[in-house]
């Protein structure tokens, strides 16, 4: 395990990190499916669909059968999504006390969620204010496990990557910590994959959000 750690910029995820957003998720995905009269799904089975942003999530969804339909269920998905955004959404414990208490440095989140509902996210779950910068899918840079946008977030604020922390639940954002040349911390209570998550080896492991000031140094 390593030392505790010395940063100066802390990025999260959003989804399955600091907030359980499945429910908003499911819902959203499930108008869409039966507006276009295809099968419904269980909340497990969408969870295991989320990572890669909205597109691949519908990708999933619909199933290789109705390829032809993702536009149309993308639209219908992010219309509920963005009407009901936060309704069903529930912060982890501990996020906001934990938040307050490493404010001491710049904290940032960075999810492959569209930026426009990322930050409508953090708006409805009101946290938004702890950040200084908050980054999304459609920004013209690849999504997560690419480090592109963790690169272009450090280099927007100032702060070199090895003195940078991404914590998420998924090996994506544990890759894109590691490209990027941050340090990574796994969060296990997400919608990641213990083992694959044990597998990428982040430089921790948290088991609740609460433990995060104990890795860091200072």
């Amino acid at each position: 395990m390593t030392p505790k750690i010395a940063v100066d910029l802390i990025v999260f995820d959003l989804d399955g990190t600091l907030a359980d957003t499945l429910p908003d998720i499911v819902a959203a995905a499930n108008f869409a499916c039966r507006r276009l009269r295809l099968p419904e799904h269980s909340p497990e089975a969408i969870r295991g669909m989320i990572g890669g942003g909205e597109w691949k999530l519908i990708e999933r969804l619909v199933g290789p059968a109705h390829q032809d339909r993702v536009e149309e269920c993308l639209q219908l998905y992010l219309d509920h999504y963005t009407l009901h955004n936060g309704e069903l959404t529930r912060l982890y414990a501990g996020v906001p006390e934990t938040l307050a208490l490493v404010g001491g440095r710049k904290l940032a989140v960075l999810s492959n969620k569209l930026q426009r509902l990322t930050r409508q996210t953090l708006e409805a779950i009101d946290i938004v204010r702890f950040f200084a910068a908050i980054r999304g899918g459609g920004e013209g840079l690849p999504l997560k496990p690419a480090p592109d946008h963790l690169l272009a977030l450090t280099a927007d604020l100032g702060v070199k990557p090895s003195r940078s922390l991404m914590v998420g639940d998924k090996t994506a954002d544990l890759k894109a910590g590691r490209e990027a040349g941050a340090f990574t911390a796994a969060v296990t209570y997400g919608y990641g994959d213990l083992d694959s998550l044990t597998a990428a080896s982040p430089d921790f492991l948290l088991q609740r959000f609460a433990q995060l000031p104990n890795i860091l140094a200072g």
